[in-house]
């Protein structure tokens, strides 16, 4: 099973639950708003984790992120969803292009 990094205050993320549910893709999702115990978690992997560069000098949180089942973290959600559309993420980082 895939989890995810997100909020509900998040545009992008409410987006991504909503394609995710609607497709039956199984996920773990982690609130950083709802819950202390995530937020500190998601802070220390931006914190430690190169993909995050392009978030942040762009100011944004970097979410959502996804980390798949062998482990790596990606920032392009569309790609577990079979009706994905023709919105991609901008150099990995989602968001940056609106």
């Amino acid at each position: 099973m895939i989890t995810v990094y997100g909020s509900a205050l998040c545009p992008d993320c409410q987006e991504m639950k909503a394609a995710f549910d609607a497709e039956g893709v199984s996920y773990e999702y982690r609130d950083i708003s709802a819950d202390l115990r995530h937020l500190k978690a998601f802070l220390a992997l931006r914190d430690s984790n190169e993909k995050f560069k392009k978030a942040k000098e762009k100011g944004l949180i970097g979410i959502p992120i996804v980390k798949q089942d062998g482990g790596e973290w990606t920032f392009h959600w569309r790609d577990f969803v079979k009706n994905a559309g023709n919105a991609p993420c901008e150099s990995g980082v989602c968001g940056i292009g609106k």
